[in-house]
């Protein structure tokens, strides 16, 4: 028994009949054609973040430094060389020997703090030569402390260097 609502084989092929006459049916939203699809905007979207990333990656050089900047570094580079020269020579005895050695390390730390990142600064002898002597101060001096006085071998390199850091400077260098 057969029931009407299966279908059975037949051997000809009978042609389908429409049920109504009705309108295609509409685009669903997402495949309007006025705006892109969203694999265009997906890959908008990757070209700009990978513009943008590149672009923050491209190094930016600092701006030349000025006569004006020169002159301010020459300026505080001596100022630093006469405290270190003051500060190192005085007598252990000196009741104001904690507060110039305060007052270099305030100095000092000012000075590196202001020219440590200037990378047109780096490579001159003077900034070397200076920097090297107010590690081997502020070192001494916060390992021995305020009073304590600068071995003489110590001493004797500081000042070296605080002359080779100013012929340098005398010479621009």
């Amino acid at each position: 028994m057969a029931s009407p609502s299966l279908l059975t084989p037949t051997p000809k092929l009978q042609p389908l009949l429409p049920t109504s006459a009705s309108p295609p049916p509409s685009p669903l939203p997402h495949q309007n054609h006025h705006h892109p699809s969203r694999r265009h905007f997906l890959s908008l979207s990757a070209v700009t973040t990978a513009t943008l990333s590149l672009s923050s990656l491209l190094p930016v050089t600092p701006p030349p430094a000025f006569a004006a900047d020169d002159e301010e570094y020459v300026k505080e580079t001596s100022d630093v060389i006469n405290k270190v020269r003051n500060t190192i020579n005085m007598d252990k005895n000196d009741p104001n020997v904690a507060t110039a050695v305060a007052e270099l390390r305030d100095t000092s730390n000012s000075w590196v703090a202001k020219y440590r990142r200037e990378k047109a600064l780096l490579g001159r002898p003077s900034f070397r030569e200076i920097y090297s002597a107010l590690n081997a101060v502020s070192g001494h001096y916060i390992s021995f402390g305020p009073t304590a006085p600068i071995p003489a071998k110590r001493k004797a390199r500081i000042l070296e260097e605080m002359d080779t850091a100013e012929k340098a400077l005398l010479r621009g260098r």
